[in-house]
């Protein structure tokens, strides 16, 4: 799915040959379908409202109606179209990538910051790794993807950039309500089913009005599991609930109350084992994911005089649980693992933003994160295979199965900083901007001792295998406490702006980004080394440091021929120092979190529009870059795989390109018909080299290049709209992930296949 802001901030998914027109009449000339101008965009990425156009950083924005009139209902279909943006791993599993900066395209551990982050207005969602909840943005009021670093406006978690979904407020001067509804049929006998309404209530006018806003989805899954024998097993199953109360007793204040519950089922793994077949999993239990997240928050607003007074307040709690197949570790050796993560988050922000002034204006403000997180891991057996093998002595009171490894930790993160920006208008038309935010953070991991683990499993469990049936004993874990210790970080920002007219709006800026640290808990025992094998080279450190980046950025924003065509390019140089990346030990497969060497990443972003008379509206936005390591040590190249000028996980080009075209009808009515083109470059999937070993590694992959056409033909005529829409309409089979974990043998991901749907929308206002 592609999404582009359009004119009348209206975008679409295209098709010109669907559906036949020959119904219609329509009778607008040219002339009638005069040109209208781009429209404005109003963002506050800076922390104050002004024009996407006069935004001195690298940022796309879409309305909620585009996203409305394109469908988007998850991370992959809102990037799929923004320029330096890759997303992968699947529902509630999405990992973003901007400018190259990742390693890999596996998903990380709990607890460990993504290069992105995402907010659902002054929530971070990122920080619940590994799920990140999949929000379904209906009723936004925009959302903002903002490219390279954010660290001095949005922390520690926006060390590549950040991505803003910003909800609809609240409207006290009238009633407005609307249904949505999506309907689909997909290659391969399965469907879409999806709903979305919202209605808005004043209660006093011009005082208090509530907002309530509810969305399903269900769409049927494309991969078959053999080993169940379920056809399509990898359905998606989400709802949700918004409520905002919004009360304005004066011009000078405002507060927003609000809470939501949105709750997520993934039926089965969405990626495919070549060797069963094209779309053809095995799995013996289905990698069936749950997840919930509710959340509240309290914003006040108070006008000052000189400046207004923000605060905003969010509890949230997410918990989720599933269950994986890890049938590559031992071959033929049922194993599994049961991960319950429950996240409980306390975010704080207050804001101090100026008035704007044609001198000088400012933003200063305080942040405080606290996140206390249960996990519980059980590593287990299925009960059948250990009957038959005579293993017993193992407990079934957690896993589904015969537990020999049960791990409760309790994970803590804490995040204090102070921030401020502020903006020197040397004269009319040169602008300088200076930021900077001091952080101090600390994440904690503790094994509460709770656990059990049984130390001789592995000899006892060869020993079955050989004819030998064996009886395991169960210990209590150790407690232990794992921390990375107060850490003090500072990001930060300087930009220069020039504008010399209205239409054009050029900047250089320095930006800093960064990652704090992770604790690598129970695996950094025995001083780092491994059990199975002391020599093995990798030495597991008990935290991981942070990592940091510093991104160079020149960009232009042009609008030129009366506004009819706008121009926005961006060139970037960043450097990425001590990268903070996802490791394994070799010998026993541990996974933990560590630091290598430097990168490199270079690149130019463009986002053209044009809007020319006669109803026809042309775009294409495109990416090139290259970003690899560029600095890397014997030692480091041999626990990581790395090798030097080793490319980054992420395409070197991508590009889209759409076409859109309008017809009024004679009796008011408007007939809409838009085609969307993306091709995707090649990339690897990780380092190429196994960890430990210095040989070629068997799971990296260079996952292909790839085209996808999207199409839609669409009709509105006052309260109602309809929208014809095929995605990948040519039903293009290429491989888009490739998993470089080793756990399973289910490591490669596929487009979708062709969904033919119908989008209805019905709106009382």
């Amino acid at each position: 799915m592609t999404v582009k802001f359009m004119r009348n901030g209206l975008a679409g998914v295209s098709l010109l040959a669907i559906c036949p027109v020959a119904s219609f009449s329509i009778t607008a000339s040219a002339n009638e379908l005069a040109y209208e101008t781009v429209d404005e965009i109003v963002v506050t990425a800076n922390r104050r409202e002004e024009s996407l156009q006069k935004t001195s950083l690298s940022i796309t924005a879409f309305t909620g109606d585009t996203l409305l009139e394109t469908g988007v209902s998850d991370y992959d279909s809102l990037v799929a179209s923004v320029p330096g943006v890759i997303a992968t791993g699947g529902s509630n599993f999405s990992k973003l990538t901007m400018r190259g900066i990742e390693t890999s395209q596996t998903t990380s551990s709990v607890g460990a910051q993504r290069s992105v982050s995402i907010y659902f207005d002054d929530l971070p969602l990122t920080s619940f790794a590994v799920v990140t909840p999949d929000i379904t943005p209906y009723d936004i009021e925009r959302v903002e993807i903002l490219r390279g670093p954010q660290g001095t406006l949005f922390g520690s978690g926006s060390l590549a950039g950040a991505v803003r979904f910003i909800s609809k407020k609240p409207d006290a001067t009238g009633f407005d309500a609307r249904v949505d509804l999506d309907g689909g049929v997909q290659k391969g006998d399965a469907y879409r089913r999806r709903a979305a309404a919202m209605v808005n209530l004043p209660i006093i006018s011009d005082r208090l009005a509530a907002r309530v806003v509810g969305t399903y989805k269900k769409d049927d899954g494309y991969i078959d599991n053999v080993g169940t024998g379920v056809k399509n097993s990898n359905l998606i199953k989400d709802w949700g609930l918004r409520a905002m109360l919004r009360w304005t007793p004066s011009d000078a204040f405002s507060a927003n109350l609000s809470g939501s519950i949105n709750k997520s089922f993934n039926g089965d793994v969405p990626f495919f084992d070549p060797d069963r077949g094209f779309r053809k999993s095995f799995e013996d239990e289905p990698f069936a994911v749950d997840s919930k997240l509710s959340t509240a928050n309290l914003g006040l607003d108070y006008d000052l005089g000189f400046a207004n007074l923000v605060s905003s307040t969010s509890v949230a709690s997410a918990p989720s649980d599933w269950n994986l197949y890890l049938e590559a570790i031992v071959p033929g050796v049922p194993l599994h693992l049961r991960e319950e993560v429950n996240t409980k988050s306390l975010v704080q922000e207050i804001r101090l933003v100026s008035k704007a002034s044609e001198k000088f204006d400012w933003v200063i403000g305080g942040y405080f994160l606290r996140q206390k997180t249960r996990q519980r891991d059980a590593q287990y057996l299925s009960q059948d295979f250990t009957d038959f093998i005579g293993l017993t002595g193992l407990p079934t009171n957690f896993a589904p199965g015969a537990t020999f490894s049960n791990d409760i930790q309790i994970k803590k993160n804490v995040e204090l900083a102070a921030f401020g920006e502020a903006n020197i208008y040397v004269s009319d038309r040169l602008k300088l901007t200076g930021g900077v935010r001091i952080t101090d953070s600390e994440f904690s991991a503790l094994v509460t001792g709770e656990g059990e683990t049984a130390p001789d499993f592995f000899s006892a469990l060869i020993g079955a295998l050989m004819g030998n049936p064996s009886d395991v004993t169960l210990t209590p874990q150790l407690r232990q406490k794992f921390s990375t210790g107060h850490k003090l970080s500072v990001s930060p920002k300087f930009v220069a702006t020039f504008l010399p007219n209205a239409n054009q709006t050029y900047y250089i800026s320095a930006s800093k980004g960064f990652r704090r640290g992770q604790p690598n808990g129970t695996v950094a025992g025995n001083n780092g080394r491994s059990l199975i094998n002391p020599d093995d080279p990798a030495i597991v450190p008990e935290s991981a440091a942070g990592d940091s980046i510093w991104n160079y950025e020149l960009g232009a924003k042009l609008r030129m021929f009366d506004r009819r065509v706008q121009a926005n390019f961006a060139a970037f140089y960043i450097d990425w120092s001590n990268m903070q990346i996802p490791l394994v030990r070799s010998s026993d497969t541990a996974p933990y979190v560590g630091n290598i060497g430097k990168s490199r990443s270079i690149g130019l972003e463009a986002e053209l529009t044009a809007q020319l008379s006669g109803g026809l509206d042309l775009g294409v936005n495109f990416q090139i870059q290259n970003a690899k390591v560029t600095k890397i040590t014997e030692e480091q190249s041999l626990i990581s795989g790395a090798l030097l000028h080793s490319p980054l996980a992420s395409p070197k080009f991508k590009i889209n390109a759409y076409a859109r075209h309008i017809w009024a009808l004679a009796d008011g009515g408007e007939l809409s018909a838009r085609i969307d083109l993306q091709h995707n470059g090649s990339f690897a999937n990780s380092f190429p080299n196994t960890p430990g070993t210095s040989t070629p590694s068997p799971t990296y992959n260079i996952i292909p290049s790839h085209e996808v056409v999207d199409a839609s033909f669409g009709w509105s005529k006052g309260q109602l709209g309809a929208t014809l829409y095929a995605e990948n309409l040519l039903d293009s089979k290429a491989i888009n992930f490739i998993n470089p974990a080793n756990y399973s043998y289910n490591r490669f991901g596929t487009l979708r296949p062709r969904v033919i749907g119908l989008r209805l929308s019905y709106r009382y206002q």
